[in-house]
């Protein structure tokens, strides 16, 4: 038997071992592995196989390509495409804040939406599960992107957890008009919180009857609206 014959039968026991929930986040993660894997500067390719872009090209890239991309600091870099749960949970979340913010100054975008700024002297553009505006978006609706939202919320993916947890829960802060940003598990019943008024400290919210108040929006939403069919 080879080395990577025993590899594999080493790591199908491995694998044996583990609960159906973790098989599960196991498998999703492999799902996610070649999108993950080129979450590198692939939009270099068409600009002579630079790394680095401008914003222009960027934005010129952006248009042309059948997939989105993000942008940080001049490296573009691959989304990856969501699975079933992740789209209905980012569903829920849209469908239950325009509901409620109609009548409002306030609107709720999903994932078409990109938001802009910047960090020191570095230009971002991410592409949020959720975003809301007030006001003030409505002065350009020929935009393509918003640059003062008062609530972001990510839904975590195995791909992007670390990302959305990590980089985009600090860079995020740099938005000015950002009041609260929420990250949101797939698999288990999670939302954590973080406000700029509690000096983004999380909050942590695990039960159907709990409530997600916004401070930001006239909105309030319980966990079991946000993972309706779900879990």
């Amino acid at each position: 038997m080879s080395t990577t014959q025993v590899d594999v039968q080493l790591l199908k026991q491995a694998v044996r071992q583990l609960s159906r929930e973790d098989r599960g986040l196991l498998a999703e993660w492999a799902l996610y592995l070649p999108d993950t894997e080129l979450r590198v500067e692939e939009a270099a390719l068409p600009y002579g196989g630079r790394r680095y872009l401008t914003v222009e090209e960027y934005l010129k890239f952006e248009e042309e390509s059948p997939n989105r991309h993000e942008y940080v600091a001049g490296y573009v870099y691959a989304m990856s495409r969501p699975v079933l749960r992740h789209e209905m949970i980012a569903i829920n979340l849209v469908v239950q804040f325009q509901s409620q913010l109609r009548g409002t100054l306030c609107r709720a975008f999903g994932s078409n939406t990109k938001v802009r700024f910047k960090v020191d002297q570095d230009d971002i553009f991410y592409v949020p599960d959720l975003m809301v505006a007030c006001g003030s978006f409505t002065e350009n609706l020929e935009a393509q992107w918003l640059t003062s939202p008062c609530l972001i919320a990510e839904v975590l993916s195995p791909s992007t957890q670390d990302i959305d947890r990590r980089e985009k829960a600090l860079n995020y802060r740099h938005i000015k008009s950002l009041e609260e940003y929420l990250v949101i598990a797939q698999r288990s019943m999670e939302v954590t919180v973080f406000r700029r008024s509690d000096n983004w400290r999380p909050l942590v919210l695990t039960a159907p009857e709990d409530i997600f108040q916004s401070r930001a929006a006239q909105i309030t939403v319980t966990l079991a609206n946000i993972y309706e069919g779900v879990l």
